[in-house]
């Protein structure tokens, strides 16, 4: 059971990552609209004076949450893909959730630049999961994993508030095309990262199997 029980959770994780690189790499040519990344992400956040949005020379979109800053790359700011789309709008809603003082972005803010960082965690949690095979290696393993598994709660709640907001803003904006097809990537970014979540879970499962086998 325990040798079952680390394949589920490594899986678990990783569909969560590969489903994240597939959903955009499928979506980055399937043009919605007419507009860009850049113009439909300031047309939503036009209440929102005080949230700068640039272009990224790189190829990353994140919101610079030390600098109050969405950076696009380059391809989504021109860009009229769904992906170009969806994902500076995923930023743009973490952002507002920014603006409105949530706390817990306020602490990430003294520790990081972007909430992109936190996904270290989860691939920290697959190598505790591979090295951990003793009952002290499982003590070490749930706490650090629950931990994680806390962040990565976080983290999707976070995702989860700015995606209401940028969904409620979709819906009420007659100018936006294809809107149900971003809603529905947003939608999914939010499916992965609780697979990801899921696998961690399962994790401290597998080291409370340990430490039982070993007590």
């Amino acid at each position: 059971m325990i040798n079952y029980l680390i394949y589920i959770s490594d899986g678990l994780i990783l569909v969560g990552f590969i489903g994240y690189l597939l959903l955009v790499c499928i979506n980055n040519n399937k043009k919605i609209t007419n507009s860009d990344g850049f113009n439909v992400t300031k047309d939503i956040l036009n209440e929102y004076d005080s949230i700068n949005i640039i272009e990224n020379k790189s190829y990353f979109t994140i919101y610079n949450i030390k600098r109050k800053v969405i950076k696009i790359a380059s391809k989504y700011y021109y860009g009229n893909s769904i992906s170009s789309i969806a994902i500076p709008l995923m930023e743009a809603g973490i952002s507002v959730v920014d603006n409105n003082k949530n706390k817990f972005i306020s602490f990430f803010s003294k520790i990081i630049s972007n909430l992109k960082y936190l996904y270290i965690f989860p691939i920290i949690a697959i190598i505790l999961n591979h090295v951990s095979t003793g009952s002290s290696d499982a003590k070490i393993g749930i706490l650090l994993v629950a931990i994680f598994s806390l962040i990565m709660y976080i983290f999707i709640n976070i995702k989860s508030d700015g995606n209401l907001f940028i969904i409620n803003k979709l819906k009420k904006n007659k100018d936006i095309e294809n809107k149900d097809m971003v809603i529905n990537f947003l939608n999914k970014i939010i499916l992965f990262d609780k697979f990801i979540f899921i696998g961690q879970l399962v994790m401290i499962i597998r080291f409370v199997a340990i430490i039982l086998k070993y007590n």
